[in-house]
């Protein structure tokens, strides 16, 4: 985008500062465009100047420089850039590249949330959830995620799932709550960003108020939650497999689950996989990883590690799995 008007005169400096930074670790071919970008960013062109805030503040083809990269996406948000305007409200948000002012990153996401950056407006949202640098609103917090969802960010709908389940901002509505905690967690880009969504849901399956019970159906939400590393959705999943809820019983998966979820510091599921080698289901006894995971346990704050059973006699082995 060209917008002589509205940017700037471009600061001898900055520009100095591209021209080391534009090239470091890059080949012949990224030289030549840090090159290009300069040359139309000093000539007013806001993307170009979006680009080059956006190489050097996530460290796309140069060495990461947050405070380098703020100037330039300063000017493509001034330029109209809203993507400059959200990166730059992050920043500000979280300290990287400038001071800490939860205030002036707000009025930025502001901006870029009026640009149709969809994610920007969860992001306010979440600071008037919060309180931080706006006054505290859970309605005009559930309206910027609602806004978020509509443009298609799945952190706007697992927001405003959230608004429904607990009734902040939105009257109490778990069915509501559960198709768009459904949309976050099956979004293409959710990855493993959202996997809070997908726990959530397999959690409204198992213990709703409103919604029956349903393990079968929790069951997979729960497993893709567990892939993305969260270790308490993990041990809901090693439940199931171990008591042959909404899946098979299957001691094996159970304990594999359970220690999963244990390194993931899940206190809980660390007694639970010392229980198992305790009583030697779903694999071999060993009193001594048994003895090693209620330590753990107990380390994590699960209470009843800190005071584990004795070692059972070798003739009451229950030879589960």
């Amino acid at each position: 985008m060209r917008n002589p008007s509205r940017l700037p005169p471009f600061l001898p400096s900055l520009l100095a500062a591209a021209a080391v930074l534009g090239t470091s670790g890059c080949g012949l071919g990224e030289a030549e465009r840090a090159r290009k970008l300069r040359a139309a960013c000093a000539d007013a062109d806001s993307s170009a100047c979006l680009e080059l805030g956006l190489r050097l503040y996530h460290g796309r083809q140069v060495f990461m420089n947050e405070a380098g990269a703020v100037p330039f996406l300063r000017l493509a948000c001034d330029g109209g850039e809203g993507e400059g305007c959200f990166v730059l409200g992050e920043a500000h948000r979280d300290g990287r590249g400038v001071d800490e002012d939860p205030g002036r990153a707000a009025g930025l996401f502001e901006r870029a949330c009026d640009g149709d950056v969809a994610e920007a407006c969860g992001e306010l949202g979440a600071l008037h959830e919060a309180g931080e640098g706006v006054r505290r609103d859970l309605v005009r917090a559930a309206d910027l995620f609602e806004r978020a969802c509509e443009g298609g960010h799945a952190g706007g709908c697992a927001k405003l799932a959230r608004a429904f389940e607990s009734g902040r901002g939105r009257e109490r509505n778990e069915l509501t709550a559960a198709g768009l905690y459904e949309n976050a967690c099956t979004a293409e880009e959710a990855s493993n960003t959202y996997w809070d969504a997908c726990w959530r849901l397999g959690q409204l399956y198992l213990s709703g108020d409103d919604i029956d019970r349903d393990p079968a159906r929790a069951a997979p939400f729960l497993e893709k939650a567990c892939d993305a590393n969260y270790g308490q959705s993990c041990g809901d999943l090693a439940r199931l497999h171990a008591e042959g809820e909404g899946v098979a019983q299957d001691w094996e998966r159970a304990r594999e689950l359970f220690y999963r979820a244990c390194w993931r510091q899940h206190g809980e599921s660390c007694y639970r996989v010392a229980e198992l080698y305790r009583t030697g289901t779903g694999g071999d006894r060993d009193d001594q990883e048994a003895e090693r995971y209620f330590g753990r346990a107990c380390r994590l704050g699960y209470r009843d590690g800190c005071r584990p059973p004795p070692p059972l006699p070798e003739d009451s082995i229950a030879g589960r799995g």
